[in-house]
């Protein structure tokens, strides 16, 4: 897509098109660099939609809690955008596009845009393609976006770059608050749901991250609140809505994406220019060539660092 085609798709999506939003995504999804439009991008992010990222291990729940966070939103009146990332397949590389399936029921509401992408084997779920859909999401006139990453760990946790607020979903059973606790995850969330909890061992694992809340030190301003729910507690449910609608209100009026988004971005672009380099056909010659000898270490570093240029 030409710079000006991007441009007249942006002012559209501003305006709220719905066509033309999937039609930019379609772009960007479909591959190419797109470096060149992200100034115009970011000069068009004044006062985003706030964005809600929803992580967890498999299993946890975290698409039905969208679901019903969804349903909530939209008894409010409220426009909701989802990017649902879904694993790839190892064989085609595509997503397996799960946590559609789940929310199919909002796909006939015109007020409700969900986005499944496949994560490619990234970890988190999380690269320079979802932060720029994530961008492109909040210039449309959402009132929330919710993002739900592939999984979650100590180098699983790049969507708190990029979300105003982070909720860890744990199910019983699993393992989970170890996990939490191993992975560091509870010094960079806002709000931790205990899922299913009509299974014998919730309340168990809900004790179990309170007393790991207890004993750890929680770097963030607001505090770390845990709640019990389940699918079809809509009560619960509510809470969980209420607490974001108010940590979410704590956000400036006039902002924009974090510093750490813009210097996260740079660098994940950076990696997957280094990424393409090191995987060419060229480079695999040049590696060869140091074995020979013919290079030393040296030189093959100085030479990737023009070809990035």
């Amino acid at each position: 897509m030409k710079e000006a085609n991007w441009k007249r798709c942006l002012d559209r999506v501003k305006l709220g098109d719905r066509l033309a939003l999937s039609q930019i995504l379609t772009e960007i999804e479909s591959g190419g660099d797109h470096t060149e439009v992200l100034p115009y991008i970011f000069d068009n992010l004044k006062n985003p939609t706030p964005i809600v990222g929803i992580t967890g291990f498999p299993g946890a729940g975290k698409s039905s809690l969208i679901n019903n966070l969804i349903k909530i939103c939209r008894k409010k009146s409220k426009k909701v955008g989802v990017l649902a990332i879904d694993p790839s397949s190892s064989i085609s590389g595509g997503s397996l596009l799960g946590d559609r399936a789940r929310m199919e029921e909002h796909s006939v509401d015109e007020n409700v845009f969900i986005r499944s992408l496949a994560s490619q084997g990234k970890l988190g779920g999380l690269s320079k393609k979802t932060f720029l859909l994530s961008m492109i999401m909040s210039i449309f006139n959402f009132d929330l976006i919710f993002i739900e990453t592939v999984g979650i760990g100590q180098s699983e946790i790049d969507i708190t770059k990029l979300a105003d607020l982070t909720i860890l979903t744990v199910a019983p059973g699993l393992g989970d608050s170890i996990q939490a606790m191993k992975a560091g995850v509870m010094e960079v969330i806002d709000l931790i749901i205990v899922n299913k909890a009509d299974k014998e061992d919730a309340m168990q694992t809900y004790n179990q991250l309170n007393s790991i809340l207890m004993n750890s030190i929680h770097s963030n301003e607001n505090s770390l609140s845990i709640i019990l729910t389940h699918q079809f507690d809509y009560e619960k449910n509510n809470v969980i809505y209420n607490e974001i609608e108010a940590r979410l209100s704590n956000l400036k009026k006039d902002r924009s994406f974090p510093k750490e988004s813009h210097d996260w971005l740079i660098k994940e672009i950076l990696y997957e220019k280094i990424d393409a380099i090191i995987t060419s056909k060229k480079f695999m010659l040049e590696k060869e060539n140091m074995k020979n000898k013919k290079i030393d270490f040296d030189t093959l570093i100085n030479r990737v660092i023009r070809l990035i240029k």
